[in-house]
């Protein structure tokens, strides 16, 4: 069946691309709801114009799109590696070359000069699909841009706490003994309703600026639109589950996590200081698992960025890739 390339805006792929993202392995990061919640917030002031370019078949099915923005004649994947963990396209098995050269008659036939597609997620052969581009007279550098440490957690909880390393086991466990000293004190429930997710979003970003100065530094209020809108529509999804740990019935951490290919995706936390005696940001990641472990879930993924507890807490790197492109002169 031949392949038909569209384009368009959120509003006119919107449901379709959903339901290409339902469909294959993707992360929340591909969906338009992911990408609509940026570009309404920081799309004025981003340089260029959004283009989606997508492929549908014959029966008017996408089965293909890459979210790009064009800055005169510099193209990049839509969105801001800064809160896209992963960038760039989602496709059916089968239907990445084609897509992948519908990305490049593109930029071509609007003479782009370069390219840097970020967040290339690890495990995608999209590194190696737009690495053809060298054929058709671009320069291709492909290099390691970022780690998002994950942990495989199949196999119950006695086993994940097995494979971790002897001293990182016993810091584990150092840190749920005074939560079970606690006993019917501490509560950590998931909230995943978008009624509930809202209630509880001005609470997590609050826990955010109080646990880390550079978080409070980063949630600007334009970022804390961003916020807002992203677990709205993330939530109604379903991609979104918020945990709270709460101590005497008060909140004292909380932990944002997307979910998808059965793997917990660990995306931002905070914690109030009032409970920093009881490690409470370390100890809800470590419940986080806990509930990823009993839930079935296969892995998970701490994200970008090698901070020492990720590694703690069992991660192994897994590395993202940037593409750049540039076009060669002419001969």
């Amino acid at each position: 069946m031949s392949l038909a390339v569209v384009s368009g805006q959120y509003a006119d792929l919107r449901e379709r691309w959903s339901a290409l993202c339902r469909a294959v392995p993707a992360t929340p990061f591909s969906t338009p709801e992911f990408g609509e919640a940026w570009w309404s917030v920081f799309g004025e002031s981003a340089c260029g114009e959004l283009e989606l370019v997508g492929l549908e078949n014959g029966t008017g099915e996408l089965v293909g799109l890459a979210p790009l923005r064009r800055c005169e004649t510099h193209w990049t994947f839509a969105g801001d590696h800064e809160v896209s963990d992963y960038l760039g396209p989602v496709a059916q098995a089968g239907k990445e070359r084609e897509l992948a050269s519908a990305v490049l008659d593109r930029l071509e036939a609007s003479d782009a000069q370069t390219a840097e597609f970020r967040g290339i997620e690890p495990g995608s052969n999209w590194a190696s699909l737009f690495g053809t581009a060298v054929e058709r007279g671009w320069r291709v550098d492909v290099q390691q841009e970022a780690v998002c440490p994950t942990v495989e957690i199949g196999g119950g909880w006695e086993t994940y706490l097995s494979n971790l390393r002897p001293r990182d086991r016993r810091e584990v466990r150092r840190k749920l003994r005074p939560l079970r000293q606690l006993r019917g004190a501490v509560e950590f429930k998931s909230v995943e309703s978008p009624q509930q997710v809202a209630a509880w979003m001005p609470e997590f970003m609050s826990m955010m600026a109080d646990s880390r100065g550079d978080k409070a530094v980063f949630l600007t209020d334009e970022m804390r639109s961003f916020f807002e809108r992203l677990s709205a529509s993330l939530a109604e999804a379903g991609w979104l589950r918020l945990y709270v740990m709460s101590v005497s019935g008060e909140a004292a951490a909380i932990v944002l996590c997307f979910v998808a290919q059965n793997q917990l995706l660990l995306y931002n936390s905070g914690y109030s200081p009032k409970f920093r005696d009881l490690s409470a940001g370390l100890a809800s990641k470590v419940l986080c698992i806990r509930d990823a472990v009993e839930r079935g879930m296969s892995s998970v993924n701490f994200l970008r960025g090698d901070e020492p507890y990720k590694y703690e807490l069992g991660g192994r790197d897994a590395v993202v890739r940037r593409i750049q492109l540039t076009r060669e002169l002419a001969r």
